[in-house]
């Protein structure tokens, strides 16, 4: 008897996989692996499947003994916490003025913060991890490249953590060998309530198995491409920040927050090092490396088309630390891209210093290189280059004329120079080269091979050069020209480029399976080789002459080509190697019939596949893939494939950040392979279980199940029989017993049998033989409602549900399953889908006999079996042999439920977040004068912060010590509102009236905004603003634009800082003098020496903050300037100096008495100027002086020569306060 197991088959996977592993193969393996599924055919149908408790997967716990978790794929983990320091206490004193006129406010507020932090190591899972993708505290991202991470990735050499070896001891350590784990170092707290939040860790441990030969498909591939090719600085290696605002011509006055460019991950550096890292760690074998970068055609027909360098925009911001350039064209000169439905129709073309970063780094990794420049058409409809074509005049001026391609080419030719190992001179341009001027002439061929000898005579003879040609254009054109073989015979070619999108199959998927065999076929015959389709219907193939056979690559590289003419070409046979410049297939069914067309609803060249549904289907990328290499493998034709494409935007936050990517929405079915390469296999999968319970490779098939497996993970110990079953019920495949053999089979095969109803067996005992005996369920026993809770990885793998309703049934049972697989929900939905299919479709049994001849049929085979003029689809569960005859007991099947799912839908709500950049500061630290709040001793340091980009909790103030250390001073969460001038404020010269003649415009950083006060207000100190060095007030506010603002009604010169009203400039910073400010005091050792400070966004180190030195004045004591000089001569010709004098600190007038008095005693000291010359200093402690006429006599001061004098009012601590003059001719 032969059987499914699902009944009869033992411990295969019986034992523990939290315990001791072994099993025996004995007569229960099928019960054992086949529960779910017998259960979910011919069992009660209302039950609930349980699996594993979803939400476990993601709290974290610290139990000693707790069960280590084992992942495939990737899934998100919180782990357990296996080593700990207690919390880490560090208080901090700092002090807030508020309220007040002048802006200071009348209040000081001195406290104590406490700040926390600890240090910790958290187990992951067993085994040896790929990588942390990504990581959270609670629901935060955290940028792994921010503080101190160690990461063990679970090798059997690691070594012990040396921060917990140095608390624990040498030699006392563990190393926890085969366990991946994280160390993490003075992890601050004070955004998590002051507790240890709960960390989880998105980690990636791919399980693998030979896709061909001893291969894995990523084993495979020694050659990729790198995209997109556009995009400013998507290639930049250094973190580049779009900075929102106005040009000043001397500057820059920011007003939007800060925004990264190319830094959206949990790594440190640009967005292209983590894609870097990705690729080595899932195509570990890649030798060559091809960057595509891009400029922007402007029309299809050649004479009109141009082609420039693009920008996404011209004005309105810049980028730091560096301004995009490119060929000598700057963001001001540079075409800027079309802009649709408000954003631009590609990224700008990439920076020339983010493209020579990128293939530094290339280098300095091992790889080599391929420059590869191509153009696309910022023309609607975003059409193909390969459209582009014209008269056989305008073909060639298209090289040569300004902004024409030479120059497009010459000048990535020139940056590469001396740093790739090949180049490209162009790619695809079939319309151009298909050309001719007059019989066999092709102007765009002659431009191509002088534009190689260019190229060579730019780069030299150590790079190679090449043309990749369609792979529709690289053998002849119409007519039988082999057009493009004077580029192939030049010198200075080096080798034949074919962007190698050859159809190989010619069938839907569901009839090809994916089987890699067909693939290799492919190469060697069908459409291009034996035959091509002489009608646009495809329904006419007739025989193709292998001379004109434009998928014989073997011929065309072994012979000699002969144009129709009777001449032969330039062409020597083997002369040159071929190289796949691209080749690649996108991720739908029926990939393999038509590799070219791509899915994108933005471009009119969007297809999918023929005969393709337009599903989305990994494996059937994979298959073209696997396949194409097979074939090539070892070639001594085709030297290198550059698989297209891996993309420089790594992988999850591309495609999920569709607010940064707006090509995301096309990922799912597109070329790329980031992403899609490096998941898990479920054979593989299936396999490790199988090998843990005691079974060997000899004893399992795992060979079909081709299926990838985004994430699961066993939090808890149990059978692998239970873990199995798990993946059946979202893999859908069985296990059959083929002799001493395992074979897992998945669902979907097409019947490849009809057995008509003559060739059932007639039974004399029975006298229903002969006959196909059918059983059913009653509908009241099968479920109304199938609900399927899986991880959503697009929602950072939370537990989600789906569910599938039979609305016309009249039962109301419920059918649960609990996957811990990570899904989306188009593929969660489409399980629960095909369970309630197979409940209600598998309800119908059949039992019959055939003879001898049906010997072949297997269990879980898929046939047809006719009957009374109707054919009933079904597969086989079991077979017995007695007597010459087979008894067959089968279920009904549907083979289309088995298509493969969509992994993704454009209308998907993308939940991933990008990592929030460090909070990065605007600093100023403002040596003022007194505010109304301060004391007349006091020498307060006002420091204003500001975040110049989201993510702003507050930061921490810290001075060089001297002893090689710094100092915490205080701390904040308030930010402070900081502006730059954008135009220039006006003199003053009216005094305390309100200036009603100039007003200012102002550029705020960030959210912030000025509001309107009403006079009274104004009056009593509200609205008070550090404008350079002259405090005002303001009281009207106009909005002109997102923070950008005009003020006007204005009160200039507070505080004593009438000197520096005539003083202003553009670009001049802006402070609003309000409670937001930190005070720190500062001893009278430091007035006038430089020191060091530190100011650190709480989350980040000092050693990630940059210092700053300050020397503080101390300007809140010296004394204001005095009003009101007067000189006067006496009848002695002397002359009496007068003045009025202020306090700097409590200076306001009260009736019937003079102001205070915050010096120690009062004094002056007034500077005499004859003639514009000094001459001496008189001293006072009186507000008057006489400048006697014998000193006038002494020192020149005759009638008709100027006397100045220049009166200061002196501090003991500072010195001379600010000057007040006054003359007399």
């Amino acid at each position: 008897m032969a059987t499914m197991v699902l009944s009869t088959a033992g411990s295969v996977v019986g034992s523990a996989i939290g315990g001791p592993i072994g099993g025996m193969i004995g007569a229960t393996i099928g019960s054992q692996v086949g529960g779910v599924i017998d259960n979910a055919i011919f069992g009660t149908p209302t039950r609930y499947v349980e699996g594993r408790r979803l939400h476990d997967l993601s709290v974290q716990v610290s139990t000693y003994g707790a069960f280590i978790p084992s992942i495939y794929g990737t899934m998100r983990v919180a782990g357990n916490v296996i080593w700990s320091r207690p919390i880490k206490e560090i208080s901090a004193v700092s002090t807030q003025s508020s309220g007040g006129k002048g802006g200071g406010g009348g209040v000081q507020t001195q406290s104590t913060s406490y700040h926390y932090s600890v240090t910790l190591a958290i187990a992951l899972c067993s085994g040896v991890i790929e990588s942390i993708t990504r990581a959270w505290a609670d629901a935060q991202l955290l940028d792994l490249s921010q503080g101190t991470y160690r990461i063990y990735h679970g090798t059997e050499d690691q070594l012990p953590d040396p921060i917990i070896e140095a608390f624990e001891g040498v030699g006392t350590t563990p190393a926890y060998r085969g366990l991946a784990y994280v160390v993490i170092e003075d992890f601050p707290l004070a955004d998590y309530g002051n507790r240890i939040p709960n960390f989880t860790f998105e980690v990636k441990r791919p399980a693998k198995m030979p896709d061909y030969g001893t291969q894995s498909t990523e084993e495979m591939i020694t050659a990729m491409t790198i995209i997109p090719g556009s995009g400013e600085f998507v290639y930049d290696t250094v973190v580049q920040t779009k900075i929102g605002g106005q040009s000043l011509g001397i500057g820059f006055a920011q007003s939007e927050y800060r925004t990264s460019v190319n830094k959206h991950t949990s790594r440190s550096g640009g967005n292209v090092l983590l894609a870097l890292d990705q690729l080595k760690e899932t195509c570990p074998n890649v030798e060559w490396v091809s960057v595509i970068v891009t400029w922007f055609g402007t029309h299809l027909d050649a004479g009109a088309c141009t082609l420039m360098p693009c920008v996404e925009y011209s004005s309105g911001a810049i980028t730091q630390p560096d301004a995009w350039h490119c060929a000598g064209y700057n963001r001001s000169t540079a075409r800027p891209m079309t802009i649709v439905d408000g954003v631009p129709r590609y990224g700008g073309t990439p920076s020339d210093t983010s493209v020579l970063r990128l293939i530094d780094e290339l280098k300095a990794r091992g790889y080599k290189v391929m420059l590869y420049p191509m153009f696309f058409m910022d023309v609607e409809g975003k059409p193909w280059r390969g459209r582009v074509t014209g008269s056989a005049t305008n073909v060639a001026n298209f090289f040569t004329k300004a902004q024409g391609y030479n120059a497009f080419i010459t000048h990535y030719a020139t940056l590469g120079q001396g740093k790739v190992d090949a180049f490209v001179i162009g790619s695809e341009l079939i319309g151009l080269t298909s050309v001719s001027a007059s019989v066999g002439v092709y102007p765009a061929v002659d431009a191509l091979v002088n534009l190689a000898a260019q190229v060579r005579s730019i780069m030299g003879t150590n790079t190679k050069i090449t043309y990749a040609a369609d792979w529709s254009e690289y053998h002849h054109t119409t007519g039988g020209w082999y057009n493009l073989d004077p580029l192939w015979a030049s010198s200075n070619i080096d080798m034949i480029g074919i962007d190698a999108y050859f159809p190989l199959t010619d069938a839907p998927q569901t009839t090809m399976g994916y089987d890699v065999q067909q693939v290799i076929d492919g190469w060697n015959g069908g459409e291009g080789y034996d035959y091509y389709y002489a009608d646009s219907g495809r329904t006419l193939p007739l025989p193709l002459a292998a001379p004109y056979a434009w998928k014989n690559l073997s011929w065309f590289w072994n012979n000699n080509h002969v144009n129709p003419n009777g001449v032969t070409t330039a062409w020597i046979p083997q002369s040159k190697k071929i190289w796949f410049t691209e080749y690649g297939f996108p991720s739908v069914d029926g990939a393999t019939n038509q590799p070219n067309v791509f899915y994108d609803p933005a471009s009119v060249e969007s297809f999918f596949p023929r005969k393709s549904l337009g599903l989305v289907d990994i494996r059937a990328q994979r298959m073209g893939i696997t396949g194409t290499q097979a074939r090539w493998l070892g070639s001594a034709m085709v030297e290198h494939m550059f698989l297209w494409t891996w993309d420089a935007r790594p992988f999850p936050y591309y495609p999920d950040l569709r607010n940064v990517w707006a090509d995301g929405g096309v990922w799912a079915y597109g070329h790329w392979v980031t992403g899609k390469f490096g998941m898990s296999g479920l054979g593989a999968i299936v396999r490790e279980l199988c090998l843990k319970a005691g079974l060997s490779d000899a004893q399992i098939d795992v060979s079909r199940l081709n299926q990838r497996v985004d994430g699961y993970m066993i939090a808890n110990a149990g059978s692998a029989r239970s873990f199995i079953e798990e993946l059946m019920a979202c893999y859908f495949f069985d296990v059959v017993e083929r002799g001493s053999q395992l074979v897992f089979v998945p669902r979907g095969s097409s019947s490849n049998i009809t057995i008509a109803q003559t060739d059932l067996v007639v039974d004399g005992n029975d006298a229903r033989s002969g006959m196909l005996q059918k059983t059913r369920q009653q509908e009241v026993e099968l479920p109304q409602r199938v609900e399927v809770a899986f991880i959503e990885r697009i929602r950072n793998f939370l537990t989600s549900s789906q569910h599938a309703v039979r609305h016309a049934s009249r039962s109301n049972h419920t059918v649960s399953i609990a996957l811990p697989v990570v899904l989306s929900a188009t593929e969660a939905r489409i399980i629960a889908q095909r369970h309630m299919h197979i409940y209600w479709a598998g309800r119908t049994h059949y039992r019959f006999m055939l003879g001898m001849r049906y010997a072949m049929l297997e269990p879980n085979d898929v046939i047809a079996v006719q009957e009374a003029g109707m054919v009933h689809q079904m597969r086989i569960k079991n077979i017995r042999y007695d007597a010459g005859r087979i008894e067959v007991e089968a279920i009904s099947e549907a083979v289309t439920l088995y298509r493969e799912a969509p992994r993704s839908t454009l209308d998907e709500i993308r939940l991933t977040h990008a990592v929030p950049p460090p909070v990065q500061l605007a600093v100023r630290f403002l040596d003022l004068p007194a505010l109304p709040s301060d004391a007349a001793e006091e020498r307060p340091l006002r420091i204003a912060i500001a975040p110049l980009n989201e993510g702003w909790r507050g930061a921490v103030v810290y001075r060089d010590s001297m002893m090689q250390e710094y100092v915490r001073l205080a701390d904040t969460d308030r930010a402070a509102v900081i502006g730059r001038a954008v135009s220039v404020l006006g003199n003053w010269t009216g005094g305390n009236r309100m200036d009603r003649t100039n007003s200012m415009d102002v550029r705020i950083i960030g959210a912030h905004q000025f509001v309107n006060v009403t006079e009274l207000a104004l009056l009593n100190g509200a609205n008070a603003l550090l404008v350079g060095e002259e405090i005002i007030q303001f009281q009207h506010v106009e909005v002109l634009g997102a923070g950008h603002v005009r003020l006007s009604n204005l009160l200039r010169g507070r505080q004593g800082t009438e000197h520096q009203q005539g003083e202003h400039g553009m670009g001049e910073w802006c402070v609003l003098l309000d409670a937001a400010l930190l005070t720190i005091p500062m001893p009278a050792s430091l007035v006038g020496l430089s020191r060091a400070y530190k100011t650190v966004p709480y989350g980040q180190t000092l050693g990630q903050v940059d210092a700053e030195s300050f020397t503080y004045h101390a300007k809140i004591l010296r004394p204001y300037s005095v009003v009101h000089p007067r000189m006067t001569i006496n009848e002695a010709q002397d002359i009496i100096v007068t003045w009025v004098r202020r306090d700097r600190v409590d200076g306001a007038w009260r009736d019937g008495s003079d102001v205070a008095l915050s010096e120690a005693s009062e004094r002056y000291e007034v500077d005499v100027y004859v003639g514009g010359d000094y001459r001496r200093t008189l001293q006072s402690t009186q507000p008057t002086v006489t400048y006697t006429s014998s000193m006038r006599a002494i020192d020149g001061g005759v009638t008709g020569i100027s006397i100045e004098c220049v009166i200061y009012q002196y501090s003991a601590a500072v010195g001379r306060g600010y000057p007040s003059s006054v003359s007399l001719l």
